[in-house]
């Protein structure tokens, strides 16, 4: 068999596919990609088993029906390849496969493979179950929860739930959700309607590769779930994959309600000095200082063991009593680095609670709070 394809084309989606392969998976078919070749279609799939990602393009002419377990090693060639069509020639019986192009000829031995792999011993994901929910959302309001929000789930995995995005869907708003116990993101978007309440959880790989190959449009994004599995489908992808199992945290009892103290600073201004004085904390704690009095924030950071001390005054639209509170500045520095708004509003109760950090400006239909906990002054 003979397939022929546009080399970028094809490079473009081994990239994005590739992504999910685990290049240190138990089984050794796992480590290619599974080309389903049907007509003139090519339908690329790659899996770790947890997370399966599939793309179809067209070729440029018929060329029958055949799996073929084909190797990620080919990207290396095609990396370094102007924008041509390529020629695969692939055996019928042994799957070997020699690639030409019109200036040259690399065979199977060259790609570093002797034969190829029958693609019907690829594993395929099981169907999803009669009963699953599906809803709709733009590609545009996806995308932006997940950019949103991925950045506050756990890293570590003593705590599975908090390692994902919580996707919880209301009749009149959709609520994307992180958080790894210090920092919290709530998104909601107003204008997505829905005909039943649900929620899972995407897991942050899925979700880092949904980041990757989403498009920005008002295309519509599938999101099929069943108690295992959620499934996005849209043009050009589809993505499987395993939802966390387990109950969220009640995210909403952790939002402190009453906060009567309400400061408005230029977000900008204030990211650029906590970065410099951040460099002078303490670099264990990273302890930073934020002292509130009549319409100023003094920022302050010490390390008493290598004596170092800095601080800066930065103005602020406050006229409420004297209040000081600490924050870790990397995490501080992390959830203004993604409010999407010039001014930030800081609602605060005392030093001991959370603070509440929110844009002073949403767009229509959305808002968006983060939430950081306090680190104890001495």
């Amino acid at each position: 068999m003979r397939l022929t394809i546009s080399s970028s084309e094809l490079l473009n989606r081994l990239n994005a596919v590739h992504k999910v392969i685990n290049p240190k998976t138990p089984v050794p078919i796992l480590e290619n990609f599974l080309f389903n070749i049907e007509e003139n279609m090519l339908t690329i799939t790659a899996t770790d088993l947890e997370t399966t990602l599939t793309t179809t393009l067209p070729l440029e002419h018929k060329s029958g029906k055949m799996m073929l377990a084909f190797p990620v090693k080919v990207m290396e060639v095609l990396k370094e390849m102007p924008d041509q069509l390529l020629h695969f020639d692939i055996d019928d019986k042994t799957f070997a496969i020699d690639l030409t192009t019109d200036s040259g000829s690399y065979n199977s031995k060259f790609l570093g493979i002797s034969v190829g792999k029958n693609g019907e011993e690829f594993p395929r994901p099981k169907e999803m179950e009669a009963d699953k929910k599906t809803i709709e959302l733009t590609g545009e309001i996806l995308l932006n929860g997940i950019v949103k929000t991925h950045f506050a789930a756990a890293e570590e995995d003593s705590r599975p739930t908090m390692t994902g995005i919580l996707f919880d869907i209301f009749k009149d708003k959709i609520t994307f959700v992180a958080t790894d116990a210090h920092k919290l993101v709530r998104y909601n978007v107003l204008s997505v309607k829905n005909e039943f309440e649900s929620s899972f959880i995407l897991p942050k790989k899925p979700a880092q590769t949904l980041k990757n190959i989403l498009p920005r449009t008002e295309d519509k994004v599938v999101i099929s779930f069943d108690d295992r599995n959620i499934l996005f489908e849209f043009p050009e992808y589809s993505m499987r994959c395993r939802r966390i199992e387990g109950k969220f945290p009640n995210y909403n009892s952790v939002i402190q309600q009453e906060n009567p103290f309400k400061v408005i600073v230029d977000r900008v201004s204030m990211l650029k000095a906590i970065k410099r004085v951040s460099v002078f904390a303490n670099e264990s704690t990273g302890l930073l200082k934020l002292k509130f009095t009549q319409n100023e924030m003094l920022v302050s950071a010490q390390d008493i063991d290598f004596s170092t001390f800095a601080e800066e005054t930065l103005p602020c639209n406050y006229s409420d009593e004297e209040l000081e509170i600490g924050f870790k500045a990397k995490l501080l520095d992390e959830l203004l680095s993604n409010v999407p708004s010039n001014d930030v509003q800081f609602e605060l109760a005392d030093a001991s609670k959370a603070g509440i950090i929110v844009p002073t400006e949403n767009p229509e239909n959305e808002d968006i709070l983060m939430l950081l906990m306090p680190m104890f002054l001495n």
